[in-house]
């Protein structure tokens, strides 16, 4: 695979240095070769065929798998070698640095006696990435689109940067590796189908391009039939009859023109009057004992810096005076009630139910410590968010804020919306990331000074104002019992935000977003919000009779 432009090159990278190893030997008596491609590091997107043996792995002058030591300080000159079986398997000998094999350690090779292609080895921690792939000779290398996909997806995950620019990296490199890494008639099929999306979007952008010239032809023949009347208005003066007919005809233009005005403005309409309902959740949850209520909490190295483990996560500890361990998170939320009741998704009022890795440590005694925010675009201070309840059948719940009783909640639609239907959608998406981008430089520069923490950080953007949601606009492409499909654009981070029609009434509550299709999101239909809100009301008027 080759992200950005980095150049795919088949070969060693390099001849080691002084005497070769006297144990290794041309394999070319072997049906294939054992291949390692580069995830990360500077070799990234290269593809290396070990022709011998024995392969030192390091940044020393005998490495035939050869890391720059500037470019790599986790590596160690001989940091481990590469071995080949008699009977033809490949395994991997740490020597002088520690090698993760598929985020594990190596030894035992988890009762593996050899690598599987495929297997994924971590050089040190936080060193170069590698994919151990085996090849048969005199083959020409294509891969399946799974294989593809695999690898830009494995490229993206171990790169440098944050989310966006993982994603941007996934973006540019999968339609490159699907054309140049693919079988010819794979390429021929993907390229057909980049082509068709391509087609599309142009069928698409040229045919709102003609509804826009539609609608300004429209507004400039009712002027003229506005202007026209004005002046039979003037002739017919003396004629109560046509005077009359005249009047009528005035009355029916101008309801037509005022219709299309609305329309023309709804998007700034319907935003400026929901944007003080949406709300930006800002989550983390600890893990106790409960038996103890201890809390895990971060294991320290020398000099007090965190331990990371395998795949850059910190190793935890219940010992020691570690910062204690905690999960953190963003979401968005809507109120949906005068009394308080705000509605969000499932798996941000219960972020751990989506968080597989979390399971075993429930399993092991382990509970979940909340702790939930919200913050609103036109009050400084946070509010304190309960869980109230979730939707067995959907991704939705429902959490309060007793401080916000008696403002205005956003109405929901009475039916769910049609395929074609235009829809306004707000919300946090990308969460902190996003809303420092829209702060601006010098405020970013300043409170970095600080080095605040995670939630000190969303505190200064409240109090400097920068709380907004943001709003895309799209139009509704599916309609399912459970779902609705819209594109207009969100990401993670707008989970929970509610989807508006151009009357200002939610039709739905974004919950997913498909990564594989940028063209689409979905959300949970409104009549399951209604459902829920009727199922808590219920509850609480048969928990407390006086309740009206």
């Amino acid at each position: 695979m080759a992200p950005d432009s980095t150049p795919v090159l088949e070969g060693r990278f390099r001849e080691p240095e002084g005497r070769p190893d006297s144990d290794s030997t041309d394999s070319s008596e072997s049906g294939g070769d054992a291949v390692l491609l580069h995830l990360t590091g500077p070799h990234r997107g290269m593809r290396q065929h070990l022709r011998q043996d024995r392969a030192v792995i390091g940044t020393g002058g005998d490495a035939l798998v050869h890391f720059p030591r500037t470019a790599e300080p986790a590596v160690a000159p001989r940091h481990a070698m590469l071995v080949r079986a008699e009977e033809g398997g490949w395994a991997v000998v740490e020597e002088d640095g520690q090698v993760y094999l598929n985020s594990s350690d190596v030894p035992g090779l988890h009762g593996r006696d050899s690598l599987v292609p495929g297997d994924i080895l971590e050089i040190g921690t936080g060193g170069p990435v590698i994919r151990f792939l085996m090849e048969t000779r005199g083959a020409r290398p294509y891969k399946s689109l799974r294989d593809a996909w695999r690898d830009c997806a494995d490229c993206a995950r171990h790169g440098p940067g944050g989310f966006l620019r993982r994603s941007a990296l996934f973006v540019r490199s999968l339609p490159r590796e699907m054309l140049t890494r693919t079988s010819p008639r794979t390429r021929v099929v993907v390229g057909g189908s980049i082509a068709v999306l391509f087609v599309t979007v142009a069928v698409v952008t040229a045919y709102g391009v003609r509804i826009e010239h539609r609608l300004e032809a429209e507004e400039q023949r009712s002027a003229r039939v506005t202007e026209a009347l004005a002046n039979l208005a003037a002739i017919t003066e003396g004629d109560p009859e046509l005077r009359a007919l005249v009047a009528e005809l005035q009355n029916a233009l101008t309801g037509r023109i005022e219709a299309l005005e609305r329309l023309s403005d709804a998007g700034r309409r319907v935003v400026t009057a929901a944007s003080s309902s949406v709300i930006f959740v800002q989550g983390g949850y600890q893990l106790v004992e409960a038996a103890s209520e201890r809390p895990l909490r971060v294991l320290l190295g020398p000099g007090g810096t965190p331990r990371i483990g395998p795949g850059g996560i910190p190793l935890t500890t219940l010992e020691g005076d570690g910062p204690v361990f905690e999960v953190q998170f963003t979401g968005s939320a809507w109120l949906a009630s005068d009394d308080g009741l705000l509605v969000t998704n499932r798996h941000v009022a219960i972020p751990w139910s989506e968080n597989d890795e979390v399971g075993p440590i429930f399993e092991r005694g382990f509970e979940p410590r909340l702790r939930l925010l919200g913050y609103l675009p036109d009050r400084a201070e946070p509010v304190e968010l309960e869980f109230v309840a979730v939707s067995k059948e959907v991704d939705l719940a429902l959490v309060r804020a007793p401080e916000l009783a008696g403002r205005d909640p956003l109405p929901l639609a009475a039916e769910d919306p049609g395929p074609g239907d235009e829809i306004l959608v707000l919300g946090y998406p990308a969460g902190i990331d996003a809303l420092l981008a829209r702060s601006g430089a010098v405020f970013v520069d300043s409170l970095m000074r600080e080095r605040p923490d995670f939630w000190t950080v969303v505190k200064e953007l409240s109090n400097a104002g920068f709380i907004r949601p943001l709003a895309t606009r799209g139009i509704i492409g599916q309609v399912t019992p459970s779902t609705v499909a819209y594109d207009a654009e969100t990401t993670h981070g707008g989970s929970g935000g509610p989807v508006l029609s151009l009357d200002g009434e939610v039709v739905a509550v974004t919950f997913a977003i498909l990564a594989d299709f940028g063209g689409s999101n979905l959300g949970v239909p409104v009549r399951e919000v209604a459902r829920l809100l009727e199922q808590v009301r219920r509850a609480e008027n048969l928990s407390d009779p006086d309740r009206s």
